[in-house]
């Protein structure tokens, strides 16, 4: 073995071990929280010790390459929230995702005003930091337009850590509070037998290649659960995940979340913290305002709402709605209405605005 070689190898075995320390981190964590419990307590429990974990310095990391089998597994969970009996409820679904494009319209204006006034980030840096999408979409929009794209990986980094971490207990705070009507998946429980672990396998081999081939904002998730949501919705099988693969998933998923802190300082990290903590909280203050007045003038559940138009991700926000047994395949549907939204209208708003006033 060449030099070069031996180098990589090295890189790539620190890589796999670091991101195993991080999932033996976090598999703690998720036991405390599962043994006090908190709600959705494996992603939560993970990603609350592997950010304390980044913040002392520990030999913990989390690569594209380490999340992506974790990430398949979700996708082929999220896919089977999806069955027949979905369809009898789409109808239910038509304002909440016609109102979709003016509410992320408000939230937007409502987080750039925030970053450009208060933050004092420049023109393009605030309208991509403050924009509801995914990091990775934002970070390359931003970077191409001028914007300071660690800062909007950082910031939306930060809100999505926030928002997992306050969303669970507010909406279990509001269903105890107000035993609103749950929307339920209409299938029955799902085998896990052995024998039908094939097909789950199945959904990540072929949506894994189809989601690559296809180009798919974040393929290793959405592929698979495409996948997975079309075997089901046809019938072709009802299998499930077993308890212990979702469980082991979230913990991947909850230390992926708390390691993108890994490297910062201290003080960049609570000035991190504190911005996004401001634009999380302009967010959520938005999301339940839409989602009370959604749920009133449908009749939908708040929370279900809510869970659909937060600005969290689509795995984690689909994760909260598994948790609370609450329609997944609502919340699915609508996070992946709002990523196409904010990808294609995003950068069509920034040329539309033109020239920045930088005396804002």
């Amino acid at each position: 073995m060449t030099g070069e070689g031996a180098k990589t190898d090295r890189g790539a075995r620190r890589i796999v071990l670091r991101f195993l320390a991080a999932v033996a981190l976090g598999a703690f964590g998720g036991a405390l929280f599962w043994s006090i419990g908190a709600p959705l307590p494996w992603v939560l429990g993970s990603m609350i010790a592997c950010a304390g974990g980044s913040i002392a310095r520990l030999p913990i990391e989390a690569s594209g390459a380490t999340r992506r089998p974790m990430a398949a597994v979700i996708g082929v969970v999220l896919g089977s929230a999806f069955h027949p009996g979905l369809f009898a409820q789409a109808m239910q679904w038509i304002v909440p995702i016609a109102l979709l494009p003016l509410f992320l319209a408000t939230s937007a204006f409502a987080c750039i005003l925030y970053f450009r006034r208060v933050a004092k980030f420049d023109p393009p840096t605030a309208y991509f930091a403050g924009m509801p999408g995914g990091i990775a979409e934002m970070v390359v929009m931003g970077s191409e337009r001028g914007a300071d794209e660690r800062t909007i990986g950082l910031i939306h980094g930060a809100r999505i850590f926030l928002v997992v971490f306050i969303l669970p207990f507010l909406i279990r705070a509001f269903e105890s509070e107000t035993h609103a009507p749950v929307m339920v998946a209409a299938q029955a429980v799902g085998q896990t037998s052995w024998s039908l672990l094939p097909w789950a396998l199945g959904c990540v081999i072929v949506g894994g290649a189809l989601g690559k081939a296809l180009r798919l904002p974040a393929w290793h998730l959405m592929g698979p659960l495409f996948v997975s949501a079309a075997v089901h919705l046809s019938g072709l099988s009802d299998f499930h995940i077993p308890a212990w693969a979702i469980a082991a998933a979230q913990v991947g998923l909850g230390a992926t979340i708390g390691c993108r802190f890994v490297g910062l300082s201290f003080s960049t990290l609570v000035r991190t913290l504190m911005l996004a903590a401001g634009s999380t909280a302009i967010l959520l203050v938005v999301t339940f305002c839409w989602s009370f007045a959604i749920g009133w003038g449908t009749g939908l559940n708040p929370a279900l709402v809510a869970l659909a138009y937060s600005p969290g991700g689509v795995a984690e926000m689909s994760m909260v709605a598994l948790s609370l047994s609450l329609e997944a395949g609502f919340v699915i549907v609508h996070h992946l209405v709002r990523v196409m939204l904010v990808i294609a209208g995003a950068p069509f708003a920034f040329r539309m605005m033109g020239p920045a006033d930088d005396s804002a």
